[in-house]
């Protein structure tokens, strides 16, 4: 419901009142196809905001006549303006878009080759150690040309001297080539998990592809870059910055962060480049701390408050196809069970 100089736009009440209540707008956007997402006022023509909150909504004269010596005018040229999105579950460092192979597209639907992602793997595999990790990611096999998955072989076309993996944008499934497969000591015998798979191809051997906490036994081995505390924190704050930048882009206006470095996040915020409210939602010994020093949700201001705790999942992906459920997805049969996540 809107109230205030809104309120007073909507009951038909003059210009001279609307200007006798003392607005002085900062920013006018008129000649706008406005949607308000308010059922009683759907459609609007224009806005005025002070105080980085919409003080009035209406036709572009109404919205026009308000604007003092100092407004600012803006003519969206008929452009359509609505509310930001909020996106309710996020892994959002960042560092990944910053500093990692990304071997599909994270902004834009691009279709790639499986071509294109053993090039840019090999591209890091040439300047990384032997017995270090070359990883990709944000791969989707719904965005190949090759129309398949990736398996073991293809990843060995990087590299025989490094551990390769790629990760499925989904989060919950990963490739690895045969030289992470040997030294994490997995074979066609090695059983499954529980909470997770080694898939196999037809014939029976493994095709490389592992999904949920199956993946665990993998990523232990090998070699990883390692950083200072001071290094972490910049990149840290570096990614956060950049991915926060993204988010607008996008019309991300609020994000519920699953976890991750809240003293970046308000360092980040401190140096003015925090352009995302953020709902921060933590587990583990950061939830106990908090309990304890008597912080509930809501904690904090606009910008960034303690929001529900981290995800409690006791199942794989829908995407990624590790999900349980009680019919089989198209092209598997029988129904297929999942990987129940304790």
């Amino acid at each position: 419901m809107m109230t205030g100089l809104a309120a007073v736009v909507e009951s038909g009440e003059s210009l001279e009142a609307l200007l006798a209540a003392g607005v002085d707008p900062e920013l006018v956007v008129f000649n706008a196809k406005v949607y308000t997402m308010d059922s009683a006022t759907p459609r609007a023509e224009a806005f005025a905001i002070k105080g980085s909150r919409f003080v009035a909504v209406g036709s572009s004269a109404d919205m026009r006549a308000l604007a003092g010596k100092s407004t600012q005018l803006f003519d969206a040229k008929q452009m359509t303006v609505a509310p930001g999105f909020i996106d309710c579950h996020n892994h959002a460092p960042g560092t990944t878009l910053l500093y990692e192979v990304l071997v599909g597209n994270p902004y834009e639907v691009e279709f790639v080759t499986i071509a294109s992602i053993v090039e840019k793997l090999r591209a890091r595999a040439k300047d990384t150690p032997p017995g270090t990790w070359i990883e990709g990611y944000f791969f989707d096999d719904t965005k190949v040309k090759d129309k398949r998955e990736l398996d073991a072989s293809d990843l060995d076309e990087v590299s025989m001297d490094h551990p390769v993996v790629v990760r499925h944008r989904g989060g919950h499934t990963s490739y690895y080539n045969h030289k992470a497969l040997e030294m994490a000591g997995i074979t066609r015998n090695t059983a499954n998990p529980p909470g997770g798979t080694y898939d196999r191809l037809p014939n029976g051997e493994l095709s490389g592809r592992i999904t949920d906490l199956a993946r665990g036994a993998v990523d232990r081995v090998g070699k990883r870059s390692t950083f200072t505390p001071e290094q972490r924190e910049q990149r840290d704050r570096d990614g956060l910055a950049f991915i926060s930048k993204q988010f607008v882009r996008y019309g991300l206006t609020s994000v519920h962060h699953e976890g991750g470095n809240l003293r970046a996040l308000q360092d980040v915020r401190a140096r003015g480049e925090l352009k995302h409210r953020v709902s921060f939602e933590t587990a583990g010994n950061a939830l106990e701390s908090l309990i304890t020093s008597g912080i509930t949700s809501g904690f904090g201001d606009e910008w960034i408050k303690f929001g529900a705790t981290s995800e409690h999942s006791v199942d794989g992906s829908f995407s990624e196809r590790t999900m349980g459920l009680s019919k089989p997805y198209p092209g598997i049969t029988p129904p297929y069970q999942g990987n129940i996540r304790g």
